[in-house]
């Protein structure tokens, strides 16, 4: 872990470290392009980008990486081939070299957006973790109430709630709670498994 070293004094505090690291599964003997053609153009998102055999690192802009993430997505899935993407979301990381290490950095609630919908139906298990804080569990609570109230909580489950719906909503419930335990905690670790198209899925539909 790389050692956080303390601001000196009069030095301006540069913003939480964001970013998200997501692998990409198509169940499809065309996996190749598919991937490629879903990540095509990140090194043109002015995010810093990190590519290896197991997944691949975006950091910088929120609104960037999230916009990014649908975007990967929806690619791969308007194949029409069942895929599936992990995504896992950390704010905060005292382990980051130009990150704030006490956690005592909050992020302000963003406001509400409506963006066009994706078109793509998606199930989704996600689970957030807000670090460091007493009383965790009920930031936890909360903002699986508020998954509710966006009207895509699907059911809880072992370790995770699972959530269904257009995947635009679904990654905007994602960001919003996440964003919101961000001004409760200064480490917030989100994950989320994505997946469209699965035969499974299409039978719940039915």
């Amino acid at each position: 872990m790389t050692q956080v070293q303390p601001a000196e004094e009069g030095a301006v505090e540069a913003p939480p470290f964001f970013g998200a690291r997501i692998s990409l599964y198509p169940m499809s003997d065309r996996y190749v392009p598919i991937i490629l053609d879903a990540i095509k153009g990140l090194d043109q998102t002015g995010l810093e980008i990190e590519t290896d055999d197991v997944s691949t690192f975006l950091g910088g802009d929120r609104d960037q990486v999230f916009a990014q993430l649908e975007r990967v997505f929806a690619c791969a899935a308007r194949t029409g081939e069942h895929v599936a993407m992990t995504v896992l979301l950390s704010h905060g990381c005292p382990g980051e070299t130009y990150c704030e290490a006490t956690g005592e950095v909050r992020m302000p609630r963003t406001a509400a957006r409506t963006p066009a919908k994706s078109g793509v139906t998606v199930g989704c298990q996600w689970s957030l973790y807000p670090l460091g804080i007493d009383g965790y569990m009920d930031v936890i609570y909360r903002e699986i109430d508020r998954t509710k109230k966006n009207g895509i909580f699907a059911r809880g489950q072992h370790f995770v709630s699972a959530l269904r719906g257009d995947l635009t909503d679904v990654l905007g419930a994602v960001r919003e709670s996440f964003d919101a335990a961000c001004a409760d905690a200064g480490h917030v670790v989100a994950h989320a498994t994505l997946s469209a198209n699965s035969p499974t899925g299409r039978a719940q539909d039915a």
